[in-house]
């Protein structure tokens, strides 16, 4: 498949209207992996270079973040073979979220097997290709062909060759002790546009899994109080268990649909919403299927959020609205909607990603240009 046509026609066209020439190399950059795979030290627990001299341990070649003091990368491996490689041997077809997973290095799970060729047996080399014929990895068969497809639990293909490699960290003692947690840069930077005060009440709206919750309790020193809410009880119950791990003791979680935060009755000091979106920064994209049509349906869901954030945050209030996408409609538009509903944009002191179209205070991170995700940040007072 040609990295083009990995994205609908709409898109592509969608794309190079806002983009313009920078269009191609956005959607190429999105077909890859981050360079540069972030984490956080949990400083509640432990500082950067202690942290970093046990992963070194720990058989990994971790790297100081030039902007900030918690943050940690290493380096992404590959391409580990051109895209017109043809290795010629027996197919093992990875369905969508499992292919992106090999792709960047991590084994093949039955769960995530759609189909093989019937002739494998334990023990061959095989090639692993996503639902569209792209190859992402070759590895050492584990089952039969009949166990991968029919078997519910276990090791399908221990992959040897993928076409990346991020580093493999959930295993690792370090991991299991709380001492970080897998957060990418501009993820990072939302909680340090802020502005935090143990004194504030702060409420995240779409807190699960947990990460920039756990980051402000972080900066905050365990003191304070967060509100945490999410609809999903599965989600919230594994953002505990998050919490849990890394130390975090502020943290109030509440199970509910943040759309009907008012009914709390609470004035918040600092409200982040990082917005429900069509995660179109997200990488690695092997392919994607939404279209411009998604993007306006997303950006009207997404002010039903806002309208319950701005009711409930009291006047002088901070109000941070953060997405993982790339569109216009999602970001800089829904600001100006907020523009109108009474807050201001204001120009963080953080900031280290790119002006937004047409709009000045919010930040946004490309991933061709700042080797990331593709996101969006803005800090908004009610004024």
């Amino acid at each position: 498949m040609k990295p083009e046509e990995a994205f609908p026609e709409e898109l592509r066209e969608y794309y190079r209207r806002f983009f313009g020439s920078e269009a191609e190399k956005i959607m190429a950059s999105l077909r890859t992996p981050v360079e540069k795979y972030y984490i956080r030290v949990n400083t509640l627990k432990t500082s950067r270079s202690k942290l970093m001299g046990i992963l070194r341990r720990e058989g990994l070649k971790p790297k100081r973040s030039p902007y900030l003091e918690e943050g940690i990368y290493f380096e992404r491996e590959g391409p580990n073979f051109p895209d017109n490689y043809e290795p010629g041997l027996p197919v093992v077809r990875a369905n969508r979220f499992a292919s992106e997973s090999v792709y960047q290095g991590a084994n093949l799970y039955t769960p995530g097997v759609l189909g093989a060729d019937k002739k494998i047996k334990p023990g061959d080399e095989v090639q692993i290709r996503d639902p569209r014929g792209l190859l992402i990895g070759i590895g050492i068969a584990r089952m039969s062909a009949k166990e991968m497809v029919v078997s519910t639990r276990g090791l399908a293909v221990e992959v040897t060759l993928p076409k990346f490699r991020l580093p493999s960290l959930s295993e690792l003692e370090s991991f299991r002790e709380g001492l970080f947690y897998a957060q990418s840069l501009p993820s990072m930077v939302v909680a340090h546009v802020l502005e935090l005060s143990e004194e504030d009440l702060i409420v995240d709206m779409t807190a699960a899994p947990g990460g920039k919750t756990s980051h402000i309790a972080q900066l905050m020193q365990n003191r304070g109080e967060i509100i945490a809410i999410d609809k999903s009880r599965n989600r919230l119950k594994k953002m505990e268990e998050e919490l849990k791990r890394l130390g975090v003791k502020n943290v109030r979680p509440i199970h509910m649909d943040s759309r009907k935060l008012p009914k709390l009755g609470i004035e918040a000091d600092k409200i982040l919403l990082d917005a429900p979106c069509t995660a179109l920064g997200i990488r690695p994209k092997l392919w994607e299927s939404r279209t411009p049509r998604d993007i306006e349906a997303t950006a009207r869901y997404q002010r039903q959020f806002i309208n319950a954030a701005i009711r409930s945050l009291r006047r002088g209030g901070l109000l941070i609205y953060s997405t993982c996408t790339l569109s216009y409609e999602e970001n800089e538009a829904n600001v100006k909607y907020m523009m109108e509903k009474g807050l201001k944009p204001v120009e963080p002191e953080f900031f280290i990603g790119s002006h937004g179209m047409g709009l000045e205070g919010v930040q946004r991170f490309y991933p061709n240009r700042h080797l990331t995700q593709g996101f969006f940040i803005a800090k908004l007072r009610k004024v």
